[in-house]
């Protein structure tokens, strides 16, 4: 008995020990569905008071263990956080985004509590565009953000720039691209390689897979101080995706697109290229010496070009396949979150062989190695390359190929009889190297141009939390460590390669490669020796390029954070170090042999080797405190002080400090009872920030050593220089003085939500004052010196403008939500002290001036139809006080002929010493008689972003304009680019159209066509006085187009979990795709196909899919 109630006891004193066990082993059950009913895949579940979490499944249920009474937190992105105690939760939509955390410099704050210009790119935007670059998908996202180029050649790099950064080039200063920092390495954005300069920044930002990006963030005023050096362009912030708590979790997200180009410029078919070169030949009424059938397209000639359309581009042009896939998993428990992905990227040329391929990698790992320290690695990097034909022929330019395609007469065959066959015009002589231009060979002779680059960067941290300390706790400790290795090669091999001049050719005046009827019977044209070999050398060399830049970051933090009641105080010290080193190697070896391996062994020919090494550091003290009161009265301020070894010692330092406050209007008392005001906040900010962009080491004198460069001047061609020391070239001018250029920063926002969150405003009003820029002095120093001047502190500018943000997002009904924003803003400048011109100054920047002086040119008044208005227009405007003629556009009365437009006399000669211009002085010239054709370029725009859902179904757009300024028809397009033989010209150049003089005729008297006084457009024959910028050509600069469209649907996951899949999204992009306006004549290029005669931009469609399991 005794024995039963002892068992009894422990039995009841072990249940009532086991209940608080019991109690905190309760599992909490429940499903998360949206607003239709649909589950919710991978909700983040979460237990109030505890670290513990969990995520929602393929069905959207979850499980977790919980205290009893314990309450649960579902989140979700785009839903309202909501609590509960399990079961089933129907999620709502939520508008508000107040509560989000923004990553800031070296931190992160609540988007409500921002006291500064600090802009979010909406990641959602971009998940379903396939870019080679990640830059170019920010176009128009973000107010104040501008975007260039990235949509042409694969592999080209889109350019960044934030609020008025590019019209620091514009008076003699840098206009670098914004400061780039991923994951808390500040990437160098100047580094020397060779005698240019490299942002690594950049490169590294557009090689970025969007799907490893979390989050970036755009600091446009002076919140961007916190970087102080370098920052004055402003900073992009970007932090990639960690893993969340759950489950493993594998995504895989693909595309495959299309690319072709936007538009082609329209060019003359070959019969009215024919005429307008008889046109432009016989446009001098004068002149009586043309040979009518040796230099004219005869009459026979001119009807067979009718049928002859040899259009090479159009021949070599086709669409390009480029396509994407990344693999990411990522997961985390309690105490690891880890997350890791691969990605490729392909796109093929359009035009032969030119191709770009990218891998990109990234895995991090998050450990918390107690409950107070944790630790962080993660190590990322790409590698690409780009392979194209080398092309030496007539220069270097990317846009050769393209270009001479485009312009090549359409009666120029390519090959003859199986030779390939040199671009010779009307005269069959060579012009220019560019006629021994042929695509064909170039591209399968075996020469090649190589580029391999890759990057890697390493990030480390240890992180301690002072949280078991009363007196501690909000205090933590964070030392990083970052090594990024950037290496960039570059291998050409050129030979020499053969085409062939037709010696004698088909047709009455012996111009055709093609039969006419007119030849000689007893003739073989087709007969080998009347093909001349003509060897044309492509570079005939090896040449090589290898760059190494290695940079390292060190910080030391410390970031505190406690709420006192209605007070929260933050602060945040930094001690960060950085170096950057880089090497650069170039050689080359001339006369490769035909079976080369691309060694200097393999070529016989003289050797160069040239090597070239740079390097800077910096040193940062960094200090920053936030308070806020009852999260109404809010108050930033940081101080930064940076040392650079690009200064000398005694300016090695430069303080950057800033100050920011709110005032969260809408949470006082008394506005409580304004129901349609949801949030109102007045937020200003004033700082300094800083330039460093000069090379490393400019302050002091370098010295080089030459070897046999020449004779000694004077001592006779028998002595020669041999060796001796020199001052290096690249290093001449030194000044010891030169230091941090200043940008002070001033910026005032409001930010409002309307309508239940529904309607949100954002207007920024900012002004910058840059003093002290560092610019090199050009004007006041002979050519003679021979050499370039040091840099200089000496710029002075103001820029200001304004941004606004309007935003409406809504639902009708239950399934239908839809949303729309527009982005606008103006800006302008002035100019208050630079190397001013000393030169032509009416049309260059002055004291006062903004940089953007206008369209400036010529004042046309009209065309000289014959040589009565000639003499006309001289004895009126032309005739001096002693009887005698000024010149106009550089000739004499006698050589101005009809066909020439007519421009206005507009003033003299500059006099120095009043500043002044005297009037018309009866000479018309290209130098001082211009007029201002246009205010400024486009002053005015704006971007709409907008799209809506139907349940599974979305659609998303971008519309963009820009109007308020002129241009003119592109200069490119109103002369030939070297000779009109080897060139066509647009459509507009329709010799119908075109003045032409007096009938022509051809050898044997054939009509070939008729004068034409009253035309339109002036004779093409008189470019160099025609051509001219002038208000002939003023076209409107405005433009309005589609950008992008994208349709999406997500698939239900009914149909999808029984394969295990979580999510299904598919979606169709198209880029690039509609402009509403063209101001060209005879709409012959089309303003969102680029510039005319180069590589055009790029029309897209991709279809893609993402995938979660």
């Amino acid at each position: 008995m005794k024995t039963k109630y002892i068992k009894s006891l422990l039995l009841g004193l072990a249940m009532i020990f086991t209940l608080p066990v019991l109690a905190q082993n309760n599992v909490v059950q429940g499903t998360v569905v949206d607003e239709t009913g649909e589950p919710v895949i991978g909700a983040t579940i979460r237990v109030e008071g505890t670290k513990t979490a969990t995520i929602t499944d393929i069905d959207g249920n979850y499980k977790v263990e919980a205290p009893a009474g314990a309450n649960i937190i579902i989140s979700y992105i785009g839903y309202k956080d909501t609590k509960t105690k399990g079961g089933k939760v129907a999620l709502a939509a939520a508008y508000n985004d107040l509560n989000e955390v923004v990553v800031v410099g070296y931190g992160s704050q609540k988007k409500a509590h921002l006291t500064g210009s600090v802009a979010n790119v909406p990641m959602e935007d971009i998940q379903d565009l396939a870019t080679g670059n990640l830059a170019s998908s920010l176009s128009g996202l973000v107010n104040g953000l501008g975007v260039s180029g990235g949509d042409a050649r694969p592999g080209e790099s889109a350019r960044l720039s934030i609020r008025d950064v590019n019209s620091l080039g514009d008076v003699g200063s840098t206009a670098q691209q914004p400061l780039f920092v991923i994951d808390g390495y500040i990437y160098p954005n100047d580094v020397k390689v060779g005698n240019t300069y490299q942002n690594l920044g950049a490169e590294a930002f557009n090689n970025l897979d969007a799907s490893e990006v979390e989050s970036i963030t755009v600091l446009k005023d002076a919140s961007a101080a916190v970087y102080g050096a370098r920052a004055a362009n402003g900073v992009i912030l970007v932090t990639t995706k960690k893993g969340k708590i759950g489950e493993p979790r594998i995504s895989y997200s693909g595309s495959f697109g299309i690319t072709d180009e936007v538009g082609r410029a329209k060019m003359l078919n070959t019969y009215d290229y024919g005429r307008l070169y008889n046109a432009v030949t016989m446009a001098d009424p004068t002149k009586t010496s043309t040979n009518l059938t040796m230099e004219l397209f005869q009459a026979d000639e001119l009807a067979a070009m009718k049928n002859l359309n040899y259009d090479l581009l159009d021949k070599y042009w086709d669409s390009a396949v480029k396509q994407k896939h990344s693999v990411n998993i990522s997961g985390a428990t309690e105490k690891v979150s880890y997350f890791a992905g691969g990605s490729y990227f392909k796109q093929d040329g359009n035009l032969g062989r030119l191709d770009y391929d990218r891998w990109n990698y990234r895995a991090g790992v998050d450990v918390k190695i107690s409950k107070w320290l944790s630790a962080n690695l993660t190590v990322n990097g790409d590698y690409g390359e780009k392979n194209t034909p080398l092309v030496k022929v007539g220069g270097t330019s990317n846009e050769k190929d393209y270009n001479l395609l485009l312009t090549r007469p359409g009666y120029m065959p390519e090959t003859v009889n199986g030779y390939d066959m040199a671009a010779y015009g009307i005269s069959n002589t060579a012009k220019n190297q560019n006629q021994n231009y042929n695509f064909y060979t170039l591209q399968n002779n075996g020469d090649y141009n190589e580029n391999k680059n890759s990057n890697m960067n390493i990030n480390a941290s240890l992180s301690y939390d002072f949280g078991w300390s009363k007196i501690l706790n909000g205090l933590k400790l964070r030392f990083s460590y970052s090594k990024s290795i950037n290496t960039d090669k570059g291998n050409q091999y050129g030979t020499a390669y053969t085409v062939y001049q037709m010696v004698n050719r088909y047709g009455s005046g012996n111009h055709l490669y093609t039969p006419t009827g007119m030849e000689n019977p007893e003739f073989d044209y087709l007969a080998a020796t009347n093909f001349k070999p003509i060897t044309q050398s492509n570079g005939d060399m090896l040449y090589r390029t290898m760059t190494r830049t290695d940079n390292y970051q060190m910080n030391f933090t410390a970031q505190y954070a406690r709420s006192f009641g209605k007070h929260d105080i933050s602060a945040l010290f930094s001690i960060e170090r950085s170096e950057a080193e880089s090497e650069y190697l170039v050689g080359q070896r001339e006369k490769p042999y035909e079976f080369t391996t691309g060694q200097y062994n393999s070529a016989t020919g003289e050797m160069t080797t040239q090597f070239t090494r740079s390097e800077s550091g910096t040193l940062s003290y960094i200090g920053r405190v936030n308070y806020s009161y009852a999260d109404k009265y809010l108050l930033e301020f940081l101080l930064r002080s940076d040392a650079s070894t690009k200064f000398a010692k005694e300016n090695y330092w430069g303080t950057f400090p800033a100050v920011s406050a709110g005032w969260v209007i809408s949470e006082e008392s008394w506005m409580r009872d304004v129901k349609w005001l949801d949030f109102l906040k007045v937020r200003g900010s004033f700082g300094l920030t800083g330039r460093d962009n000069l090379a490393a080491w400019q302050w002091m004198q370098v010295y080089a050593q030459d070897a046999n460069k020449g004779v000694v001047f004077g001592t006779g061609t028998g002595n020669d220089s041999s060796n001796r020391i020199t001052i290096n070239k690249n290093n001449s001018a030194v000044n010891r003085d030169v230091h941090w250029d200043k940008s002070y920063k001033y910026n005032l926002g409001i930010d409002a939500r309307f309508i239940k969150q529904k309607l949100s405003v954002t207007f920024e009003a900012y002004r910058e004052q840059n003093r002290e820029m560092l610019m090199n002095i050009i004007q006041s120093i002979p050519s003679t010196v021979g050499t370039q001047t040091a840099s200089t502190n000496l710029g002075k500018m103001n820029s200001w403008g304004y941004e606004l943000s309007v935003s409406w997002r809504d639902k009708i009904g239950k399934d239908f939500k839809y949303h729309v924003g527009i982005n606008t803003g103006y800006s302008d400048n002035e100019v208050l002290l630079m190397d001013f011109e000393d030169e032509y100054n009416y049309r260059q920047i002055r004291p006062g001036d903004r940089t953007d002086i206008g369209l400036w040119g010529m004042q046309c008044i009209g065309m000289f139809r014959d040589f009565q208005d000639i003499n006309e227009y001289f004895d009126r405007y032309m005739k001096k006080a002693d009887g005698t003629y000024g010149t106009y556009m550089g000739m004499s009365k006698d050589e101005v002929r009809p066909g020439m437009l007519i421009y206005k006399d507009v003033r003299g000669a500059y006099d120095p010493a009043t500043d002044t211009f005297a009037g018309p002085d009866g000479i018309v010239d290209n130098e001082n008689d211009q007029v201002e054709l246009g205010h400024r370029n486009n002053p005015y725009g704006f971007t709409i972003n907008g799209g809506a859902s139907w349940k599974d179904l979305s659609i998303t757009f971008q519309l963009g304009a820009s109007w308020g300024g002129y241009a003119t028809v592109t200069g490119k397009a109103l002369k030939p680019e070297g000779s009109l033989e080897y060139c066509n010209m647009p459509s507009f150049w329709n010799p119908d159209n075109m003045f032409v003089y007096q009938d022509i005729y051809d050898g044997s008297g054939n009509l070939l066509m008729q004068a034409n006084r009253g035309a339109k457009y002036p004779n093409l024959a008189y470019s160099s006085v025609n051509g001219v910028t002038s208000s002939y050509w003023r076209i409107s600069a405005a433009r309005a187009q589609l950008s992008r469209v994208t349709l999406a649907y997500t698939i239900p996951s009914t149909f999808i979990k029984k394969i295990g899949i979580q999510n299904a999204r598919i979606s169709v992009t198209g880029q690039n795709l509609i402009s509403f306006y063209n101001p060209n004549p005879d709409n012959f290029m089309d303003p969102m196909a680029g510039a005319y005669g180069n590589y055009p931009n790029l029309r897209t469609w991709d279809i893609g899919i993402n995938l979660t399991f």
